[in-house]
C-alpha cells in the first residue's frame, strides 16, 4: 500500500518556467511557445496573433479631369 508521499512511478519534479516554482510532471503544461509552465500560470495563445492581413488598393484615383487650355 503507497502512502501520500510516495511519489508515483514515472513522475518526477520539474521547475516552472514562469514562477520558477517546483511542480510535479503530471502538472506540467507547454504554452505555445515553449515555456514549461504549471496549469495556474498556463496561458492560450491570443487570437490576434493569427490574424492575416489582407492588401489594400492604395492607388490614388484621378478625382477631376485636366482642365482645357485657354489661349489668349
Amino acid at each position: 500500500m503507497r502512502g501520500l508521499l510516495t511519489p508515483k512511478l514515472g513522475e518526477h519534479n520539474v521547475i516552472c518556467d514562469i514562477s520558477g516554482r517546483k511542480i510535479r510532471s503530471d502538472d506540467v503544461m507547454i504554452t505555445w511557445d515553449g515555456f514549461v509552465t504549471s496549469r495556474e500560470d498556463y496561458d492560450e495563445k491570443h487570437p490576434q496573433l493569427e490574424l492575416r492581413s489582407r492588401s489594400d488598393d492604395e492607388s490614388v484615383k484621378i478625382t477631376r479631369d485636366r482642365p482645357t487650355d485657354i489661349f489668349i
